[in-house]
C-alpha cells in the first residue's frame, strides 16, 4: 500500500494523508501528479504493508524525521540551471500572495499587440533584474513611448519618459527575498507616440518576434519591418531587424559555428566508440594559408557496415546525392548496396562542397 503524505504552504506541520493501492504505469504518474498542487510544498510518499491499522497509528511514519531523495535522470526542456533558478527564485522567500504575482507575470504572453505588457503596477514584482527590464522594453514598444534608463546596476533600476517634461518615472530595486519589486511608479504620460523609439532594440524586436520566427523561420526582414510599423507606428532600421532574426534563429538552432567546432570532437569519439571506423574531415587549404580553419568536406564509414558488407551482400555498390538547401549548402553523398532480400544498406556517407571526381 502506498501512503502519501502532503505538508501545507502556510504550515509545515499541517498535513494531509491519502493511500493508493499501487502505483502503476502512467495511470499511478497521473493520480501523483492530481494530488500536487499550489498548497503543498514537500509530498512525501511511503509503502507499508496493507493492514487495518489506521494511517496515523503507523509508528514509522508518525516518527519519520528524515527525507530521503533518490535522483533520476529525466529529459527535460530546461537545462539544470533553468531548474535551479526557477525553484531557487521562485519559491524560497516569498508569501502566498507574491507567489501568485510571479505566476501571473510568468503566464503573460508576447501578443501581436502585446497587449499583456502595456500596464504597469506599483508592487509588480519580477524574478530579477535582466527579467524587469525586458518587461520594461517591451512596455515602451507596446505604448510607443521612448524611456530613458537613469540607473542601472545588479540591484536597481530607474526609468524616466526621455521627452522633456513627462511625469513618467518608475524606480525598481531588489527586496530582501531575493526578486524585485516596482516600489515608485507614476504611468502619466503627457508626449505623443514615439516613430523613432531608441528604447527598443535588436534584443526587444527579437522577444517580440520569437514564436513567430519559431513558426515560421522563413519571415522576411521587411515583413518583419512592415509589422512593427503596422502595429507600433515603428521606424526601424533593416540592419536591426536583420540582426534579431539572427539572434532568434541561432538561440532556437544553436550556434552556426559553434556547432561546426564540435565536429572533430564528434569525429573523435566515433573513432573510439567504434574502432575501425573511417572518420576523415578535410578543411579548406585556402582558409588555412589564410590562418582560419573552414570546413570543407566529412566522410564516415563505420567498421561494423564494412563487415557485413564483405561477409553477406551482394558484390554491388550504388552512389546517389542530394543538395542542402538549409543555411550550410553542399551535397549529400551516400553509398549503398543490396542485401538478398533486395533492401538497401548504407555502407558511407559523405558531407562535400559539390560532387566531383576528388569528392
Amino acid at each position: 500500500m502506498v501512503v502519501i503524505e502532503l505538508h501545507s504552504l502556510r504550515s509545515y506541520t499541517q498535513r494531509n494523508w491519502c493511500t493508493l493501492g499501487q502505483i502503476d504505469g502512467d495511470v499511478g504518474i497521473r493520480q501523483l501528479l492530481s494530488l500536487i498542487c499550489d498548497e503543498y510544498i514537500v509530498v512525501n510518499i511511503y509503502v507499508v504493508d496493507e493492514c487495518e491499522i489506521p494511517i496515523h497509528d503507523i509508528p514509522n511514519i508518525v516518527h519519520h524525521k528524515e527525507s530521503y531523495t533518490h535522483e533520476d535522470e529525466a529529459g527535460t526542456d530546461y537545462s539544470l540551471s533553468d531548474l535551479e533558478s526557477d525553484s531557487s527564485s521562485e519559491s524560497e522567500g516569498y508569501d502566498s500572495k507574491e507567489l501568485e504575482t510571479l505566476k501571473v507575470q510568468k503566464k503573460r504572453k508576447i501578443t501581436e499587440e502585446l497587449n499583456e505588457y502595456k500596464e504597469l503596477y506599483k508592487g509588480m514584482i519580477f524574478k530579477d533584474i535582466p527579467e524587469a527590464k525586458k518587461c520594461m522594453e517591451l512596455y515602451a514598444l507596446a505604448n510607443k513611448k521612448i524611456l530613458e534608463l537613469l540607473k542601472s546596476d545588479k540591484i536597481r533600476l530607474r526609468y524616466k519618459c526621455d521627452i522633456f517634461g513627462c511625469p513618467f518615472l518608475c524606480l525598481i530595486s531588489k527586496v530582501r527575498n531575493g526578486g524585485v519589486k516596482i516600489k515608485t511608479l507614476n504611468t502619466e504620460h503627457s508626449c505623443g507616440v514615439a516613430y523613432d523609439n531608441n528604447t527598443v532594440d535588436f534584443s526587444t524586436i527579437a522577444q517580440y518576434f520569437k514564436l513567430k520566427l519559431q513558426d515560421n523561420p522563413k519571415s522576411k526582414v521587411k515583413e518583419m519591418i512592415a509589422n512593427l510599423k503596422r502595429v507600433f507606428e515603428l521606424n526601424i532600421s533593416h540592419g536591426m531587424c536583420k540582426r534579431a532574426k539572427r539572434m532568434v534563429l541561432e538561440s532556437l538552432d544553436g550556434s552556426f559555428s559553434d556547432e561546426y567546432n564540435k565536429l572533430e570532437a564528434y569525429a573523435t569519439e566515433l573513432r573510439d566508440s567504434n574502432p575501425g571506423s573511417d572518420v576523415v574531415i578535410n578543411l579548406s587549404k585556402n582558409a588555412l594559408e589564410e590562418g582560419r580553419r573552414r570546413f570543407l568536406r566529412m566522410y564516415i564509414c563505420f567498421q561494423a557496415l564494412k563487415m557485413g558488407f564483405k561477409r553477406g551482400l551482394r558484390l554491388f555498390i550504388g552512389l546517389d546525392g542530394t543538395f542542402l538547401k538549409g543555411k550550410a549548402k553542399g551535397q549529400l553523398l551516400v553509398a549503398v548496396g543490396q542485401d538478398s532480400q533486395n533492401h538497401f544498406y548504407p555502407l558511407a556517407w559523405a558531407v562535400v562542397d559539390k560532387e566531383t571526381k576528388n569528392t
